[in-house]
């Protein structure tokens, strides 16, 4: 199991505070939607096990090249299956990144996830956040041990360490993350994990070497396909 105590305590105390029942309903509406034509992310049949969205922070350090290099992310993450088939389901990573922008607490923080929840309709449902790996590289998890539906929270296994499959530039262009399939490496939550609907998050061009770490705001959707938690 993968083990970095600092950041997952960190996003287990957050999430505990969260912690009360989370409404969940059923995915059968709400369905990821990939653009006509793409061919980089395999389209996936059926609903999915989850969809959520993500509010969060992209990190960034400065390399000696004077480049932003990807140091991960961290994310609170909303159930928005009861969203399904109405139009508030198809904006909400607009809707959230609208109210994101203008919320100066981090991603983590009882005001951002208090303004997510009431503006939005919507209930935390466990935390994104990257943790480092055996061979020493950081890897993508989806967590919802501390906070999420009954029917995971709480279990050993209610989690995903995910690895990149393929990306797709956002069709709304590079001011925006690119969307990403993943497979599962470590976990019950999901066998395969996407992101999508993508808003804002992408680095600057270029950085002075030595500058500090920087986190860029950004939210998406994410679709957990394939949980097998019991």
């Amino acid at each position: 199991m993968f083990s970095s105590k600092s950041i997952l305590s960190t996003v287990v105390l957050a999430a505990s505070a969260f912690a009360a029942i989370v409404p969940s309903c059923s995915t059968a509406k709400a369905l990821m939607k990939l653009p006509p034509g793409q061919t980089a992310l395999t389209a996936q049949t059926g609903a999915p096990s989850f969809a959520l969205l993500g509010v969060g922070v992209q990190n960034y350090t400065c390399s000696d090249a004077g480049t932003y290099t990807s140091a991960g992310a961290v994310a609170a993450l909303f159930d928005i299956s009861c969203l399904g088939g109405k139009p508030a389901f198809d904006s909400i990573a607009k809707t959230a990144y609208t109210i994101w922008k203008n919320i100066p607490d981090g991603p983590l923080s009882s005001r951002l996830q208090s303004g997510i929840t009431t503006s939005c309709g919507v209930a935390t449902s466990g935390a994104h956040f990257f943790t480092k790996t055996a061979a020493g590289s950081i890897a993508p998890v989806w967590d919802m041990r501390a906070n999420g539906p009954n029917k995971v929270k709480g279990k050993t296994g209610a989690y995903v360490m995910g690895a990149k499959v393929a990306n797709l530039t956002s069709p709304e262009g590079t001011k925006n993350v690119d969307w990403l399939q993943l497979k599962n490496v470590e976990g019950s939550l999901a066998t395969a994990i996407y992101r999508t609907d993508t808003q804002g998050g992408p680095a600057p061009a270029s950085c002075t070497p030595g500058s500090a770490p920087i986190s860029v705001k950004y939210t998406s959707k994410y679709f957990l396909y394939g949980s097998t938690v019991a």
